[in-house]
């Protein structure tokens, strides 16, 4: 007589050889084969600058933000960098406007949207990916496209509710990089920065003020992203503009357009695209430039350092190696000699007015080193494409709550 006969089957103790148990795996091995590489931007010295190791760009599980004035280059860097997710075989979300080819914008949103976002063209991200597959070396094993979502929010309670609580089949679930172009233009439209210096000494029975109001938002939105980006392992990408701040000992300074504390503390690593002129070969060209202010939580020593440069082309952006630094220093010598003043037009006393009366026009250039063939050799400024970013901070320029860097 045996147990099972006098008490009965135990079915509450488990049968080991019956028992379907997954493998052990040690967590240094998880921890490797776990998809953690970072999303190259596609500019090689860039991608170092930002991660560390043999596959750089943006880190996954952190919010960046790149932004700059307009026609600097932000779109084309983001469309690159999701070019190349695309290709790896990432799936990409884009939270933005399409660009409206053949399609009047009709409705209040939908002109609203376009008013707050700029477009995004899907020939454009096409190009590009066919681009990025085109230089592939021929021995690299092809991979299958991921796929491309084009997100369209409307109104700051449409991003605050999508980010918060993203549905499958928005954001899936191998989305590696997501994008934000002009996160600032919505946060400005529903929370606008207040201009009244009295708003904070609002009596407290009234509610809140409007920076009070602004700093909510703020926190809300910048807390989501973080949530977002370190639960689906994915690298968000904001695209901001910037605004022009008035200061009374530097003068008028570029800051973003969302220039908060709580907002500052968010984003992981921040850069910023400006253009400038160089001199290469002789002949003064425009180039781009991204200049890295923040990386991993910590600001560089200088307050841009270091800078790269690249060139946007129709199969997107690609590195040029100009050397920035010298800037109109490498002008030619004969063409500087040309116009240094003698010694002995530099006399110490000051001349009659009447008698020079005539010549003051003539002489103003070359008094101060200026000759006319330099107005002639300077570049037209390039278009403003992207719309201005003067309805940002408003006519006075001013935020509550929010302090330059």
């Amino acid at each position: 007589m045996d147990y099972d006969s006098i008490h009965g089957k135990d079915i509450s103790s488990f049968d080991l050889r019956n028992t379907h148990r997954l493998p052990t795996v040690a967590a240094s091995q998880a921890l490797e084969e776990f998809e953690n590489d970072p999303l190259p931007t596609g500019l090689d010295r860039l991608d170092r600058a930002l991660a560390s190791g043999d596959h750089g760009g943006f880190k996954r599980g952190q919010v960046s933000e790149i932004w700059g004035p307009p026609g600097a280059g932000k779109t084309a860097l983001a469309i690159q960098t999701a070019a190349r997710a695309i290709c790896d075989g990432h799936d990409v979300a884009w939270v933005g406007r399409l660009g409206a080819v053949g399609s009047l914008l009709r409705t209040y949103y939908n002109m609203l949207e376009a008013k707050l976002l700029p477009p995004l063209h899907e020939e454009r991200i096409t190009r590009v990916v066919e681009a990025v597959e085109r230089s592939r070396l021929q021995d690299e094993s092809a991979r299958a496209r991921g796929k491309f979502a084009l997100l369209s929010c409307l109104t700051l309670p449409h991003l605050m509710a999508l980010i918060s609580r993203p549905t499958p089949r928005l954001i899936g679930s191998r989305v590696s990089l997501i994008v934000i172009s002009s996160p600032s233009a919505l946060i400005d439209s529903a929370l606008p920065k207040s201009h009244d210096p009295m708003a904070g000494s609002k009596p407290a029975g009234r509610g809140l003020s409007a920076s009070a109001k602004r700093s909510q938002g703020l926190q809300f939105v910048i807390g989501a992203l973080e949530k977002l980006a370190a639960t689906r392992k994915c690298a968000v990408v904001m695209l901001s503009q910037c605004a022009t701040r008035m200061q009374s000992e530097q003068g008028a300074t570029l800051v973003t357009a969302v220039n908060n504390l709580v907002w500052d503390q968010g984003v992981t690593t921040r850069l910023v695209l400006f253009r400038d002129w160089s001199w290469h070969g002789g002949k003064l060209s425009s180039v781009f430039m991204a200049g890295l202010q923040k990386l991993d939580g910590q600001a560089t020593t200088d307050a841009v350092d270091p800078v790269f440069t690249f060139g946007i082309e129709a199969g997107g952006a690609v590195e040029h190696d100009v050397d920035v630094t010298s800037g109109l220093a490498d002008r030619p010598i004969e063409a500087a000699a040309s116009r240094k003043r003698k010694l002995g037009q530099a006399e110490l006393e000051v001349p009659d007015s009447d008698d020079d009366e005539d010549d003051d026009d003539d002489d103003d250039d070359g008094a101060y080193g200026w000759a006319a063939e330099d107005e002639a050799a300077l570049p037209a400024p390039p278009p403003q494409w992207q719309g201005s970013e003067d309805i940002l901070l408003g006519p006075s320029g001013s935020s509550d709550g929010e302090s330059p860097r």
